[in-house]
Parts: C-alpha cells; structure tokens; sequence
C-alpha cells in the first residue's frame, strides 16, 4: 500500500483525473457491464434451451409418426389373409400360376402402400423355392440372404417381433433403414414363413432432422448403437449406449468426448429406436457470445471516446498547470517572467492572473531589495576603509610627532607631502573603486612615508604589467598588505632591514597582485592569526573584495619562517569606468 500510495502522489494531476475517471467511472461501469453480460448470457442459454427443447419434441413427434406408421404397416401384413396363404409352405397342390397370381396380388396391395409411405420399400424375405424370388428383386428375396445379414441376429434377438435394423444395400447405394419381423404360418405359429422389411431412405429421414440448431448433432439409432440417421456427418458428437437415458424429459449437461455437452435421449414408442440429440456448450454460447461481443464493443467504444473527451478536457486543465509549472521553475532558475494572459474565468485562469501579479510585486520587490543590498554593500565598504584611514593616520602622526621632537624640519616637510598626497589618493573624488593605477601611486605615497619612518631601512620595488594598470580594484586593498609586511615582516629582524616588492600580471584571464618581503616569515599559527585577528587585516580585505566582485577572493600567503612571506589575491578584471560609476551609483 505505501508503494501505491507514493505511485498515486508522483504521478501526473492529468494522470490522477484519467485514474479516477478509470476508477470511479469506467470500472464500476465494467463490473456492471460484466454482471449483465453474465446474467443476459445466462437468461439467452436458458432460452435457448428451452427452444431446443420444443425442437427435439417437434422432431420426435414427426420421426415418431413416421416409425409408427410403418410399424403398423408391417402389422397389417403380418394379418393379411392374403399374405399368408401365398407364403404357406405345406401347400403344394398350388400350381404356378396361381402363385404368381397371389404373389402379383401382394406385390399390387404392397405397392399400393408404398404410394402412401413416400419413397419406402416393402421387401419380402422368403423360401429359395418360390418361383418369384431373386436374389435382386425389390420385392422378394431369399430367406438365405437374411440369414447371413448382421440384422437378423437382432430380429432374433427380439424374438422376430418388430425391430428396427440398418439394411446394407448390395449396389453400393445408401443404406436404408428398416422395420422387420417375422411372418409365422397361421397353422403353426413357432414356424417362420418369411420375414418383412419395410425400408426407408436415410435421408428422408435425414431430411426430418435438419431442421436444428447450428452446431447441434440430432441422430437416430438403434438400442444396440447403430446409427440408422444423423443430421450431421458421423464424425460428429454421439453419445455411448451407457450415457444414453430411455426418457429425457429436457437437455441435461454432460462431457461428450471431452467437451461440456447438452443432450436429451428418448426411446421412440416402444421401439428399439433412440432419438438422440447433442449440441456442445460451445455452440449455444456462440450465440450468446455473440450479443455479448456486439454489447462489449459497444461498451468499448463508448469507454475510448469518454477517454478521448475526458483526456481532451484534462489537456486543457493540465496543459495550462503544466505552463505554470514551467513558469516556477523558471522563477526558481533566476528569470522572472511572466505568464501570457488567458481569458478564462475559471480557477485556473485566476490562478494564473493573480501568478502575474505576484511576479509583478516580486520583481518590485527584488529591485527594491537589490537597491538596499547595494547601499548595504556600499556602507560596508566605507565602514571598512574608516578602519584602515584612521589607523594609518594615528601612526603617520605619531610620527610626525616623534620627528617635530628631533627638530627634523626636512623629514616632517616630506612626510606632510607625501601624507597629502596619500590622503588625495584615499579621497579620489568620493569614489571607492580605483584603477590599479591610483592604487600603486597611493601605495608609492605610503611606502614614501614609511621609508621616512625607518630612516631609509626599508626599501619598496614595484613592478606591474601595463595591461593591468587600467583595471579596477576597491582602493586600499595593497597598502594594508604593505604595511604588515612592514610590522608582522621586516620590524621582526634583529636588524630591521628588509626588501618590500608589489608584483602584478594577467594570467589566465585573472589578474595576480603579490606583495613579497624578506622579513622574519611567519609560521602557521601567525597565518591563522593574520586571518582570525579583531584588528583590521587580511579578513577585511577579503571581505571588502568580495562586496565588490561578487565573489569569495581569498588573500593567500605563502610564508617561511627566516625567509619571508609572500600576500597573493587573484581578481577578476573588471575594465572601464562605468561598472565603477554603475557600483557607486548603486
């Protein structure tokens, strides 16, 4: 469930509105359509087969009409007087001619029922003696040639009462099948005078048992299994003796040779016949499947173009999210844009209206904001250098001080010069943003001063590319690193003479600016110090660079203790006066 659960909320909002139409609308609707299905499908089989029903009665009532006929024509000659004189076998007085004579009548009265009996064929089976028989008459037949037949063993089974068998036809043709018995002499009854076969073509009765349902097998067969007629080819479902019933009152469900069967089986009047009727399950939902195909595809295409409808109106819903999604994302980026308006009244046209408005106050905002960033920056920057100004100006008048006591007219002159003109320098017109230009004059001020001081014990070399000299920088960012190369370098010497050169290069497309010394260097814990100290210092000039540049600067140094220590900052250039005006503008 937690896997679902988290599936469901990183999906799509599109997604999740198709979901709950799937859900809440097209699955209910499914099951619904699934339960009617079942319960039409159910209703139409059982409809079905109650049709089936009334067909198979149908049918054995006509077969049965039929069969009874002929069995009560196969009676009527078992009692014709006419018949039985002409088969007496005791009765020799008879000349031939009066045996034709009956048998001439017979054939005339047997022909005559023929007419009735559509297409059927009495044939009598009697003594090789008679002058009438052939072995391929239509009417009389040797008694011998019944013998031999595989019927006559059922004939005498049944006692020579009335039986129905298949006769084998001897030309080739179809087999008929056919009533027999046997006809017993009137003076002794336990002795046989002939028997009688009245024959049908099969596909008279073929034609009884056609009129089924697609797929249904309806055939006729005799108690011992012979199939006297089928509405099918013989290959089609029949059912064993042992699964055949004597009276079905409807189809029952059974398994015919592995499939799932209907079958209803009923003995004909009596008879040794069996009407048997077997439709597969398959066939009777065919058509049940076929109503429920039509009402699937039905419910298909009206589930398709509902997802089509909804999909289109989700499109508008969620395209139109989507933008503004993308609009956000934007905004998160950096770019503040604004959406293009859409006249709609709904939610989400508000929502993106009231989106543009906020961009709009925002973007206010942020321009207000970035004006007092820039102050802030501004105030900062100056709130740094009064660190460094008065500082420099209490040691230079101390100075001063010490040499006014010595009487050192000259020195006080040129101090007082070069401190002015470190102070025009410092002031440049109000401005915070020097070249590297300003920046090395004020330095050769400074180092003039501090020369001074140490009574020529100390000596300053410059050498900067001309390519750097126009570039801007913060002013006071080199005399802070001249002056600790002074105090924290060479004044740590026993003797306290050193050498303090400024180095400046393009490389890279950045600018280097070192400031070297051959004091006493500094170990690990002094670089620490130099960073973390509360007087002005390395720190400052980190933070006052990165006001400026927009981006961390460190002051890295390179130090070893007896050897000296080398202060490097690697800036960006930044050429012309307008970016200085543009930041003091800000």
């Amino acid at each position: 469930m937690g896997k679902i659960r988290e599936w469901f909320r990183n999906i799509s909002l599109r997604g999740k509105i198709l979901l709950l139409v799937v859900l809440g609308g097209l699955l209910p609707l499914g099951i619904v359509m699934m339960i009617s299905f079942y319960a039409i499908r159910m209703q139409t089989e059982e409809r079905l087969i109650d049709a089936l029903n009334q067909g198979y009665s149908q049918v054995y009532q006509a077969v049965s009409d039929r069969l009874s006929r002929l069995h009560n024509i196969s009676s009527l000659f078992a009692v014709n007087d006419m018949v039985s004189p002409a088969l007496r076998l005791d009765d020799r007085e008879m000349d031939v001619a009066e045996q034709l004579m009956l048998f001439e009548n017979i054939n005339s009265y047997a022909y005559g029922l023929e007419m009735t009996l559509d297409s059927s064929n009495i044939v009598f089976y009697i003594e090789d003696s008679y002058p009438v028989v052939n072995a391929r008459s239509n009417r009389y037949r040797p008694l011998t040639d019944a013998y031999g037949a595989q019927w006559y063993e059922s004939l005498q089974e049944n006692n020579g009462r009335p039986v129905w068998v298949l006769l084998e036809s001897d030309d080739g043709e179809k087999s008929q099948a056919a009533i027999v018995r046997e006809l017993w002499s009137q003076e002794d009854y336990s002795h046989t005078a002939g028997i009688l076969a009245i024959a049908m073509q099969q596909k008279n009765l073929e034609e009884m048992l056609r009129n089924s349902y697609e797929g249904q097998v309806i055939y006729l067969e005799t108690a011992e299994g012979v199939l006297l007629a089928s509405s099918q080819p013989e290959n089609a479902y029949h059912l064993c003796i042992a699964e055949r019933n004597v009276d079905d009152p409807k189809f029952r469900q059974i398994t015919v040779d592995g499939s799932p069967c209907y079958v209803r089986s009923c003995r004909i009047d009596g008879s040794n016949v069996y009407l048997v009727s077997v439709i597969p399950r398959q066939a009777i939902r065919k058509g049940t499947g076929i109503l429920n195909g039509n009402m699937g595809l039905l419910f298909l295409g009206a589930g398709i173009l509902m997802m089509a409808v909804m999909g289109t109106m989700t499109k508008s819903i969620t395209g139109r999210l989507k933008l503004l999604r993308e609009q956000m994302l934007q905004i998160q980026a950096g770019n503040m844009c604004k959406m293009e308006e859409v006249h709609s009244r709904d939610e989400i046209g508000q929502l993106i209206g009231n989106y543009n408005i906020m961009v709009d106050r925002v973007d206010e905002l942020l321009q207000k904001q970035y004006v007092m960033g820039q102050k802030k920056v501004e105030a900062e920057l100056k709130a740094l250098q009064s660190q460094i100004n008065p500082h420099f100006l209490y040691n230079t008048l101390d100075m001063i001080g010490w040499m006014a006591q010595k009487r050192e007219t000259e020195n006080i002159r040129s101090v007082v010069q070069a401190m002015s003109r470190f102070y025009r320098l410092t002031l440049s017109k109000g401005e915070d943003i020097v070249t590297i230009r300003d920046e090395m004059e004020m330095c050769e001020a400074y180092m003039e001063i501090q020369k001074r001081r140490y009574r020529g014990r100390i000596c300053y070399e410059a050498e900067v590319d001309e390519d750097i000299l126009d570039c801007l920088i913060p002013k006071i960012t080199l005399q802070p690193f001249l002056e600790n190369a002074i105090i924290h370098g060479i004044n740590e010497k026993s003797d306290g003479r050193g050498v303090v050169i400024l180095n400046g290069w393009m490389e890279d497309g950045r600018i280097t600016l070192s400031v070297t010394d051959d004091g006493e260097g500094m170990t690990e814990d002094d670089k620490r110090k130099s960073h973390e100290g509360s007087h002005y210092g390395l720190k400052n000039i980190e933070h006052r660079l990165e006001l400026f540049f927009g981006e961390k600067i460190p002051v890295q140094i390179e130090s070893s203790p007896g050897i000296g220590t080398c202060v490097i900052i690697i800036i960006p250039v930044t050429t012309g006066t307008e970016e200085a005006k543009e930041y003091e503008k800000e």
